[in-house]
């Protein structure tokens, strides 16, 4: 499992996840199942549609045999068009992830059209754009998937932590969006069980005006 967190304020969308990719090995004389870290390395925040347009993932690492990395840029080859936006893009994604059996994988798709922010959450065939309200009212906060335990705890539990959104700054959430990957990372390292968080975090900001990795493994370490 894997950590990735959006937040998304008036100024801007942030986008971050962890790097770890474990694995399964069964051994076939006990039928006893191990798991194990296989890389810290692993992308989960992606560019597409000329690097306007982000998407993380987590849960399964594969589909249809390629990595979810793999898997992502061979839709933008095949499905992504000049005129789609953000909008036609998730629902395109949805739609060509489950007909390659990518059930278990869960997306943040994240942009702007026409200055306005989209935030949708793909969960097999449940798509959501979960930044506005029930009165098409635009709304800001963060969300979160994968282990989503010890940020429920933070941010949803009694007596959680509460933030004003509406005035939040961009280095803030920034800020924010790291703090919630690092704190799942370093909480699951003192806990017993596999720690299915770690690695280098990686952060990309989306503006209107820009997109820039504000941290990356390999681009922008």
């Amino acid at each position: 499992m894997s950590i990735v967190a959006t937040v998304f304020i008036p100024e801007g969308i942030i986008m971050s996840a962890d790097s770890r990719l474990t694995g399964t090995t069964k051994h076939n004389d006990s039928g006893i199942i191990d798991r194990h870290t296989l890389s810290d390395n692993s992308q989960k925040i992606f560019l597409i549609k000329d690097n306007l347009i982000g998407i993380s993932c987590c849960g399964n690492a594969t589909i249809s045999g390629k990595s979810v990395g793999d898997f992502i840029r061979s839709f933008e080859i095949e499905k992504v068009e000049k005129q789609d936006d953000v909008c036609s893009i998730a629902i395109k994604l949805k739609d060509y992830t489950m007909s390659n059996h990518g059930d278990g994988v869960i997306y943040h798709v994240c942009g702007y059209l026409n200055d306005v922010q989209y935030i949708y959450v793909i969960i097999n065939k449940e798509i959501t754009r979960i930044n506005i309200d029930s009165n098409e009212k635009t709304v800001w906060a963060a969300t979160w998937h994968g282990e989503q335990d010890i940020l429920q705890k933070l941010l949803l539990g009694d007596n959680h932590l509460q933030f004003d959104w509406n005035f939040m700054q961009l280095k803030d959430g920034i800020d924010l969006a790291e703090f919630m990957v690092d704190l799942t990372c370093k909480t699951q390292r003192f806990t017993s069980g596999l720690a299915t968080c770690g690695g280098a975090i990686d952060i990309l900001v989306i503006t209107k005006d820009y997109t820039k990795w504000i941290k990356h493994k390999v681009l922008n370490p």
